[in-house]
């Protein structure tokens, strides 16, 4: 290799040294300016989220009248921007029943938003709330209590003159809220379903806040952004006649049918499934039913489980004595021509839950054997069908209630309904059938209640309580 060759090479080598120590320098000094970025953005919003939850506890304070005014301090705000916005976020609390609505509240919130480089941290509706990467979570809970079958709801709605304050210090105040924001509810409730539904960025964070607090019904939709908790209110169905029907009653034969009298149409009831649900979980590590139905001897009081269908094939005897009897059989339940009665005197209750449809036919019977009609001591509340099959029923005698709404009941032969009976539809087939009132049932009802997921909601309690937040200049 020639002399300046050498040397050329060495001016190059010094070139490429160079590059790459600057380009090393400069791959350092940007990644640990994004990591000082980022640790300098959590540091402030970690502050503000702090800030936020002391707000929120002071503005709940003041707007459940505890004190008038609060003062707030968020802590330095100046990495990122402050925003209140009287108009984000809506909460819409509703009673569904049947095709009627009746909205108890519809309005905006307000919400006051801390807007970090990738982070931002807001107070709204009494709680605080952050969105991260795209997703909305939840930071401290809002003003919204669920007890036994009571909801109180205290809508914290937030105001203020700035939308764009510098400052993160200043006093929130309590103001007059608008009254007729809110529509009186009837307590106690009796039926329908209690639906709340928050719109707002944060969907998400009240979404997670619901699954964990609402005791009821969860569900999100992204593309509207919102988050719907609905609540079972327990439905009290009375017996004013002896057969109510949702659909119609018709009659298969020549001869006259029921008198108007004895049923009653279009009367919507809701479906027996979940409260069936729920039973067959408690139910599910009590004694076998067989303990009960082939035992030799009388039933007595606790709960009875079947894991599927059962076939009864010998007479049934309760024994009441000692407490109520509860049937959970989670599949059919079929009859046959056998007697299930309950021998005792008294008060004592015989409930069956069935996730299927029950079945009966030649000479069976259900009631009491007692002369008069005791028809409150044995209650089915059935998922599907009760008698559907029609043709083959024979001398069938039942003395109960018997709650199965879903259930497009058919009736031939020589059958007789004493007491309360809901179902879907009725078709008989004969005059050799009877249908009598258990004129005790005119003075009670019975309870018709969620299952896992919707415990049943009896008071609900929404108010609006507006505060004022009046930054410092």
């Amino acid at each position: 290799m020639k002399h300046g060759e050498r040397g050329q090479s060495e001016v190059i080598g010094v070139v490429l040294l160079l590059a790459i120590t600057i380009g090393a320098v400069t791959v350092t000094v940007a990644t640990g300016s994004a990591a000082l970025g980022l640790v300098t953005d959590e540091a402030r919003s970690a502050s503000v989220e702090n800030g936020m939850s002391q707000l929120s506890s002071q503005s709940s304070l003041v707007a459940l009248g505890e004190t008038d005014a609060r003062r707030f301090d968020l802590g330095s705000v100046d990495g990122g921007q402050l925003r209140l916005d009287e108009s984000a976020g809506r909460v819409e609390v509703r009673i569904e029943n049947g095709t009627d609505t009746t909205v108890t509240y519809n309005g905006s919130i307000g919400t006051l938003a801390y807007v970090g480089d990738r982070r931002t941290v807001a107070l709204q509706g009494g709680g605080v709330w952050a969105t991260e990467g795209g997703r909305g979570q939840m930071i401290s809970p809002p003003e919204y209590h669920y007890r036994g079958e009571t909801l109180t709801f205290p809508i914290v709605r937030l105001t203020g003159a700035e939308s764009s304050p510098a400052s993160g210090t200043g006093v929130v105040r309590r103001t007059a809220g608008n009254s007729s924001a809110v529509a009186e509810t009837e307590n106690p409730l009796r039926n329908g379903t209690v639906v709340v539904e928050v719109e707002s960025e944060y969907y998400e964070g009240w979404y997670d806040f619901f699954v964990q607090r609402a005791d009821g019904t969860v569900t999100k939709d992204d593309a509207n952004r919102t988050a719907t908790a609905r609540l079972v209110v327990p439905e009290e169905v009375s017996f004013d006649r002896a057969i109510t029907l949702e659909g119609e009653y018709t009659h298969k034969s020549n001869n006259n049918g029921l008198s108007e009298s004895k049923y009653t149409e279009q009367a919507v009831h809701r479906s027996p499934a979940s409260m069936i649900e729920s039973n067959l979980q408690d139910s599910a590590d009590s004694s076998n039913l067989s303990n009960c139905f082939d035992s030799g001897s009388a039933c007595t009081s606790g709960t009875y489980y079947a894991s599927g269908d059962v076939a009864v094939d010998e007479r049934v005897e309760f024994d009441t004595s000692d407490g109520d009897i509860e049937i959970a059989v989670d599949g059919d339940l079929d009859l046959g021509g056998n007697e299930l009665e309950i021998a005792n005197e008294g008060d004592g209750v015989v409930r069956y839950y069935v996730n299927g449809s029950v079945f009966a036919n030649g000479d069976a019977t259900v009631g009491t054997t007692g002369a008069s009609i005791e028809a409150r001591r044995n209650q089915f509340y059935v998922r599907e069908g009760f008698l559907e099959d029609g043709p083959g029923q024979g001398n069938v005698d039942i003395d109960a209630v018997v709650y199965a709404p879903n259930s497009d009941t058919d009736l031939a032969g020589n059958v007789r309904l004493r007491g309360g009976f809901v179902f879907n539809s009725l078709a008989t087939r004969s005059n050799a059938f009877t249908v009598e009132q258990d004129e005790a049932l005119e003075d009670i009802e019975i309870r018709i209640t969620g299952g896992p997921g919707q415990n049943p909601l009896t008071y609900l309690h929404v108010s609006e309580n507006v505060v004022e937040i009046d930054f410092d200049r």
